[in-house]
Parts: C-alpha cells; sequence; structure tokens
C-alpha cells in the first residue's frame, strides 16, 4: 500500500524538509531549502550520492541568464517562450494567441522557468552552493566559443538566440565526461557545510499524510529496517524516473525502449506514490529520448554511454528494408523517437530496431570524441557486424538478428535489404558529393555542424562525405534509449504536486525525472534535462521551507 492515510505512532527521525533523491534536483532543492532556513534531510536509495548526475556533462539551460547579461546578450522574454512552446506542442503552438496556444496552466510553468531559471543560478551563488558560467563550446566553424555551445534549434523563427543559455557549474572543469560529477561535489560540499543530512542507501517506498491530508513525512527502507522520517514543512521528491520498473517501462513506453544511462534505483516509487494520493499524471509514454547500441544494454538495460551525435560522415542509419528513415545529425531526442513509429500496414513498430551502415575511413579514424557506438581501436567490436560487401554485411547482419530475434519481436531483414542499402548510399553519395541532403536536410541546421566537429568532417557538408567504392562496411544494430524517463505526477508553478482538480496535494513536491515534465518530451537545448531539474527543484526548496509547521 502507498499513500499511507495514518502517520506512525513513532517518528525515527524528523526534520522541516524532507528530499527523496541525491541528483541535481535534490541537491538543488535541499540547497535552497536550507538557505532559507529549513532544516532539511536528503535520503538518497542508492549507495552513491548524485543520481545521474553522475556520469552527466554537467550543461543547465538558463534563458536571460547573469553571463548573457553581463556580456550584453539580450534573450527577449516573448521570443523564449515561443520557441519554447513551439518545440513542447507544436500542434497547438499558436504565436498570435497570448498563451501562444497552450492552456493557461502549461504556459504558467513555461513563464515561471523564463522568469526563475536565471534567479535559481544566482541564489545558488549567492548561498555558495554553486557559481555558474558559460559552458564551454564551439562554433558550426569548429572554432572555440566562450558563450557555450550553439542551441540545438538556432534555426527555427522563433529562436533568437545561438549563443549563451548553456551554463555550468563553476568547478575548473569542462562541459563534459567528469562535469556532473564536479557539479554534484560542490553541492555535497555545500551540504556538509551548512548541515543538510545526507543519508544513503535509504530506499523511500511510502509517504504519511496527517488527518488534514497533508504529506507529513516518509517511510524509508534500508539494510537495518524501516525508518520512518517526519517532515514538519514538507517532501520533495526528487528521485529519478521509472525505466528500471520492468512492469512500468513495458505498459507505459511505446515500442521498446532498450536502455537508459539512469541508476538501477530508479524505479518509480514516486509515480507510484503519488498516483495512490490522487495525483494527476502527464507524459508517461516519454523519457529524454536517445540511442544506444541494442546489444550491451540487453540484459543490464543501462549504460553510462549514448548515442548523443551519431558518429562519422561516411554513415546512414537505415531500417530493416534499408531505407534511411531519419536525419542521422539531429541531436539525440528528436532523433531518438524515431523508433516509435507505427507502421498501419504491417503492424509493427518498424523502426524498432535501426542499423547504422559506415565504412573503413569512418570506423579506423584514431581521432577522440564522441564515438560510441562505433568503438575506438582497441575497444571490444564484438557488436560490430562487418562484411567486405554489402552483400555480405547484410548476410552477416540478418545472422545476427536471428540470433537475437526472441528479444526483438522477430525482426528480420527484408529480403530486398541488400539492393536498397546500394541504392540508398548511392544516393546518399550524391547528396554528399553535392553538400545538400535532399530527403533529411542533414548538416544544414546549425547545431548539428556545430556538434560534429569531432571526428572526420570531409567534404562540402562537413556531415556528410561518399562511403568507399569498396569494403569492407561496417554495422552496428541501434535502438531508442535516453537519459531516463520524463513523465510522472504534473506540478504546478510552484513545483507542488496537483490532483485530477489542478489542486496541489499539501506538503508534496516534485522535480527533476520524477515529475512529469513541463517541457512535454520536447528537449528545448543541450542542457534542458538539467534546467528543468534546476528551476522545479529550486521552488520545491523555495515553497517547501515556506510552509507552516504542521503536526503528524
Amino acid at each position: 500500500m502507498t499513500g499511507k492515510r495514518r502517520s506512525p505512532e513513532k517518528w525515527d527521525l524528523e526534520t522541516d524538509v524532507v528530499v527523496v533523491g541525491s541528483g541535481f534536483a535534490g541537491l538543488v532543492a535541499a540547497a535552497i531549502a536550507r538557505g532559507r532556513g529549513a532544516r532539511v534531510i536528503v535520503l538518497e536509495a542508492d549507495d552513491e550520492i548524485g543520481g545521474i548526475m553522475r556520469i552527466s556533462s554537467g550543461e543547465y539551460w538558463v534563458p536571460n541568464n547573469a553571463c548573457m547579461r553581463e556580456a550584453g546578450i539580450e534573450d527577449p522574454k516573448a521570443d523564449c517562450l515561443k520557441l519554447m512552446a513551439r518545440l513542447s506542442y507544436p500542434t497547438h503552438y499558436d504565436p498570435t494567441s497570448p498563451t501562444l496556444g497552450l492552456t493557461p496552466h502549461v504556459y504558467k510553468l513555461f513563464e515561471t522557468y523564463y522568469d526563475t531559471a536565471a534567479v535559481a543560478t544566482d541564489e545558488l551563488d549567492r548561498i555558495g552552493a554553486m557559481g555558474s558560467v558559460f559552458s564551454d563550446g564551439v562554433t558550426p566553424d569548429a572554432d572555440f566559443n566562450p558563450q557555450g555551445h550553439i542551441e540545438y534549434h538556432s534555426e527555427l523563427p522563433e529562436n533568437k538566440i545561438e549563443y549563451g543559455r548553456a551554463l555550468m557549474a563553476k568547478t575548473g572543469g569542462i562541459h563534459g565526461p567528469g562535469q556532473g560529477q564536479a557539479t554534484i561535489d560542490l553541492l555535497v560540499a555545500h551540504a556538509e557545510r551548512v548541515g543538510i543530512d545526507i543519508r544513503v542507501r535509504h530506499s523511500v517506498e511510502d509517504a504519511y499524510r496527517n488527518a488534514d491530508g497533508a504529506v507529513c513525512g516518509v517511510l524509508a527502507t534500508t539494510a537495518s529496517g524501516a525508518v520512518n522520517v517526519q517532515a514538519h514543512k514538507g517532501v520533495i521528491f526528487a528521485s529519478g524516473g521509472f525505466f528500471h520498473d520492468e512492469q512500468m517501462r513495458t505498459q507505459l513506453l511505446r515500442s521498446t525502449v532498450w536502455g537508459v544511462t539512469a541508476p538501477h534505483t530508479n524505479t518509480g516509487a514516486f509515480l507510484r506514490i503519488a498516483q495512490s494520493i490522487g495525483a494527476m499524471t502527464e507524459n508517461t509514454d516519454s523519457l529524454w529520448w536517445g540511442e544506444m547500441g541494442i546489444e550491451e544494454v540487453l540484459d543490464s538495460h543501462r549504460s553510462d554511454s549514448m548515442a548523443f551525435w551519431l558518429y562519422g560522415d561516411s554513415m546512414v542509419l537505415v531500417n530493416r528494408r534499408g531505407f534511411r528513415v531519419v536525419n542521422e545529425k539531429a541531436h539525440y531526442n528528436e532523433r531518438g523517437r524515431i523508433h516509435t513509429v507505427y507502421d498501419a500496414t504491417t503492424k509493427q513498430y518498424e523502426n524498432n530496431v535501426l542499423i547504422q551502415v559506415y565504412d573503413e575511413a569512418v570506423a579506423n579514424n584514431p581521432e577522440m570524441g564522441v564515438k560510441y557506438p562505433v568503438p575506438y581501436p582497441g575497444q571490444s567490436t564484438e557488436h560490430v557486424i562487418s562484411g567486405n560487401t554489402l552483400e555480405e554485411l547484410a548476410a552477416a547482419i540478418d545472422e545476427r538478428l536471428a540470433k537475437l530475434a526472441t528479444r526483438t519481436g522477430g525482426v528480420r531483414l527484408a529480403p530486398d535489404f541488400a539492393d536498397h542499402l546500394a541504392a540508398t548510399i548511392a544516393r546518399f553519395n550524391t547528396f554528399a558529393e553535392n553538400g545538400h541532403d535532399d530527403d533529411f536536410g542533414r548538416g544544414e541546421a546549425p547545431g548539428e555542424r556545430g556538434y560534429s566537429v569531432l571526428g572526420l568532417t570531409r567534404g562540402v557538408n562537413r556531415t556528410m562525405y561518399p562511403f568507399a567504392g569498396s569494403g569492407p562496411y561496417y554495422a552496428v544494430l541501434i535502438g531508442a534509449a535516453g537519459f531516463d524517463t520524463n513523465g510522472g505526477p504534473s506540478i504546478n508553478e510552484k513545483a507542488q504536486v496537483i490532483d485530477r482538480d489542478h489542486d496541489p496535494i499539501p506538503g508534496l513536491y516534485g522535480a527533476g525525472n520524477a515529475i512529469g515534465s513541463p517541457a512535454h518530451g520536447a528537449y528545448w537545448s543541450g542542457g534542458a534535462t538539467l534546467g528543468n531539474a534546476l528551476v522545479w527543484g529550486y521552488h520545491a526548496g523555495v515553497h517547501a521551507a515556506a510552509e507552516p509547521t504542521r503536526e503528524a
């Protein structure tokens, strides 16, 4: 049973605010609540602090931030809100509407994000928890840009800003592997200085409510038994998504999502608890999308790597029929969603398994960068399929698929795959020679060129180059993946969890990937996941700390 209405006879611990989860959202919420005078206990299910942030590159998306203002970069609110609405609700977006075609509730969430993302970073800096600087970045011409990475959607007319919204913590590091852990280290050091109590191996299984229906504490399980923790002001759930609960993953996500980078402790406890209390939920069929090599995550469903930007210029991504289905250089969240397309004729998710095909130059290029799932020289190649000709490659791919058939729903290559692949590559080669992808516009968006500066960047269009006329050729089986799910309980602009009547549930807050993302599955730009964690963790901390003291 979840959502217990009766408080226990005895509390083992008591505090003002309980934060469930020690990732970015949770530690931001804890720092803000403590900075406003509340006593805080953080409960972490894992045996390490930091959640998914430990392996993050540490970038967060903050419109109109202090760094931008100091650099003289204007980021008008009206334009930024249009961009957010256009990406999150493209079928509802109406630039002539006072709410841009959004419901008043959603419009208020977007306004709140714009209005307070920079306020959150400023307050974290002021209380000594975490300063922020421009994330290091590059331009589409591969030059260093001190104002951070180029916006993912800079080609859209609604986006008036190319650089500046991407920030990272002032750690002395760079945007990339290790920056997320460095940010966690900053926040943990601050927590120790100000007396925030962080406890690992405390898995929260339930929430308690008092006689008035307000959430007043939680039940956590530990190796030593159950622990009841009273919260006089509020409980903030920042415990991650539900991907590692097999039943939830299977029933809620469309098609097959093969893996995530989220910790195994992300099992959807908050979704179950909040639903039992009557919370409204949203976006539960979604996640922060990406792609992974299927064979590497078949059993674990988890990897520290993801195919952020599919590597290589002489490379295509094709379906089981041998046809391209997507712009291979589109950013990960947009590209990953192609796997969920349903075919009304075959009654299948035809893109459930896609195939990344590349040539010898891509395979053997030793340059460092985000090359996954193409292995570097010396790395394991067990998941790589090869053939001296396209016909041999096709036969080898189908042989591999036959071995995996019981795990993939029986996916096999179409009989004419080899012929279609040859035609696809010939057509692609023509596009690469001309520098223009007539089918998917690969490399046209500045963001695609800006994020394709590592590895081979030959030819007229840095994202494309003709395949070699002779083999060997290589392939990797690719499937949908992501950072974590981003559906769950709905919140209002104060990060309060709301019920089906849109009324807040007293004492209950949510942030990070544990909630139904206000972005509605859209990835506004680099750092959008951590940006949402920052904003709603901030509001949860502010408003939970301001709650009246409640009795159990």
